[in-house]
C-alpha cells in the first residue's frame, strides 16, 4: 500500500455516513446534511460547500478518492513527507486545518529538537522544512502534531457552542489516528 492508500483507508471510515443498520458497509454510504455543519450535503466526507461543482448525491467512492488525492494529497505535496507525517497532515487538511503550520510548529517545540535551527512557521513546506521533518523523531512529531489538533478541537468546542457536540467524536478520531499510526512503519 502506498502512503496515500493508507491515509485514505484511515480517513474514509471517519468521513463516511452509513444507512442505519449498515455501519462500515461501503455499499450503504449515504449523503448527509448535518445541522450546524456549514458544508451542506456531504458524502464520503466531500461537502458541497468546498466542492460546488461536484454532484454530491451521485458521488461514487472512486470519485471521492480522486478528489482527496488531487485536492488534499497532491495539492500539498504529501509524498514529500515521511509516511506517518503525511498521513497526519492529510487527515488535518481533510478536517480543516493548516497541517503545514502544525508540522513546523511541532518540529520547533519537539524536545529532541536540540540546537537545530528553528523552522520559519509560514505554512510552506519548502526544502528546509522538508529536510528538517525528514530527520525528525517521527513518533515524537506525531504525538506533538496530534496534540495540537486535540487542543484546537477543545478550543473550538469551548468557543463555539455549535461545535461542542462534535468534541468527543473529534477526540476519538485523534485517538484512532494515534492507534493507526502505531501500525505504520
Amino acid at each position: 500500500m502506498t502512503p496515500f492508500d493508507r491515509a485514505i483507508a484511515f480517513v474514509l471510515p471517519h468521513e463516511n455516513a452509513y444507512a442505519r443498520g449498515h455501519w462500515g458497509d461501503e455499499n450503504y454510504v449515504v449523503v448527509e446534511n448535518v445541522s450546524g455543519d456549514a458544508g451542506g450535503l456531504t458524502k464520503y466526507g466531500i461537502d458541497q460547500r468546498s466542492h460546488p461543482d461536484v454532484d454530491i448525491v451521485h458521488l461514487t467512492k472512486s470519485q471521492a478518492v480522486s478528489i482527496y488525492r488531487k485536492t488534499y494529497w497532491d495539492a500539498h505535496n504529501l509524498d514529500a513527507l515521511p509516511d506517518k507525517l503525511a498521513i497526519c497532515a492529510f487527515d488535518v487538511w481533510v478536517n480543516g486545518g493548516n497541517a503545514n503550520l502544525w508540522l513546523q510548529h511541532a518540529y520547533n517545540i519537539a524536545p529532541s529538537h536540540g540546537n537545530k535551527p528553528f523552522l520559519k512557521e509560514d505554512g510552506v513546506l519548502g526544502p528546509i522544512s522538508l529536510a528538517a521533518l525528514a530527520s525528525a523523531n517521527l513518533n515524537e512529531m506525531v504525538t506533538l502534531f496530534i496534540g495540537q489538533r486535540d487542543t484546537r478541537f477543545r478550543f473550538l468546542a469551548s468557543h463555539y457552542a455549535n461545535d461542542e457536540r462534535f468534541l468527543l467524536g473529534w477526540l476519538q478520531r485523534d485517538a484512532d489516528l494515534r492507534k493507526f499510526l502505531g501500525s505504520v512503519s
